[in-house]
């Protein structure tokens, strides 16, 4: 997919303060929280972009391992970055009632039309999962598809929001998300791993650069379909959930659950899996 915001970046001192800049079609965006949720926005979007994920129907045999083993008949869910309708789909046929956001209008709209024809106890509404204004214990399940949660920037960014999923979460009720391992080993991990020392060296020698946490990437590439994501390894993970009041109800990587082995100390397939599931326990 290609998705080119055609812009330069530069590095402004602003009340002493280093703050990152990104030039999109002429204006300036300061790199802050609601600046990367706009980019990510923009990102999914575009015509194409949305049209690719609007048509993705088919899930993830690893993911259907979670939604029934933690989802079946629980009652509402929530769907947070459901694109298309990809998961909400399947959660419904396991007996819920599922409410379905994500900040992208075309892929709402996307989902609204496969829900004309394929009738399912399913509410799509356009949302930033950043502003989950919902009230306390209103969910018996959340979901947040596909590595979304890696478009929420930096940790405190991540913190915030799973208190905020917390709170609207039933006790005793599961959250699930899936997430990018920082440290897979494919195509990208030598990137990972030269990116992780540009931030090395640039704090020891306070140097300014855009990513200011391990992780983070921002790239200018021009078919790149957003330009900023935040992978984290897993012991930063659970670093953060710590912070949260969640318990860890289950973990493994898509290849663990896969191969059917269970994660322990002594058998660790994170290493070489792409994406991290966590599913966490109010």
């Amino acid at each position: 997919m290609v998705f080119n915001f055609g812009g330069k970046n530069e590095w402004l001192d602003c009340a002493h303060h280093k703050l990152a800049v990104s030039h999109f079609g002429g204006r300036k965006f300061f790199m802050n929280s609601d600046t990367i949720t706009e980019i990510v926005k923009r990102g999914y979007t575009d015509k194409e972009v949305a049209k690719h994920y609007g048509s993705v129907t088919e899930i993830w045999p690893e993911e259907k391992f979670i939604f029934d083993k933690f989802f079946k008949n629980v009652g509402h869910i929530l769907d947070i970055g459901c694109g298309g309708g990809r998961t909400s789909f399947y959660l419904a046929s396991l007996g819920n009632k599922v409410t379905a956001i994500d900040l992208s209008p075309p892929l709402i709209e996307a989902a609204k039309q496969r829900l004309a024809k394929e009738p399912a106890n399913i509410e799509f509404y356009v949302k930033d999962a950043q502003h989950l204004d919902y009230s306390g214990n209103h969910f018996d399940g959340i979901i947040f598809s596909f590595n979304g949660i890696g478009y929420i920037a930096r940790a405190e960014g991540k913190i915030k929001f799973l208190k905020e999923v917390r709170r609207i979460l039933k006790q005793d009720k599961f959250f699930f998300f899936t997430a990018h391992n920082l440290w897979s080993v494919n195509a990208y991990f030598l990137g990972n791993i030269l990116r992780v020392t540009k931030i090395f060296f640039s704090k020891l020698f306070h140097i300014n650069i855009r990513e200011k946490e391990y992780g983070e990437k921002y790239d200018d590439a021009p078919n790149i379909e957003v330009p900023y994501i935040d992978i984290k390894p897993k012991k930063k993970w659970d670093k953060i959930i710590k912070q949260t009041e969640f318990k860890v109800a289950y973990f493994n990587s898509k290849y663990g659950i896969r191969d059917k082995r269970l994660f322990s100390v002594f058998k660790d397939y994170s290493g070489t899996s792409n994406y991290l599931f966590f599913v966490l326990k109010k």
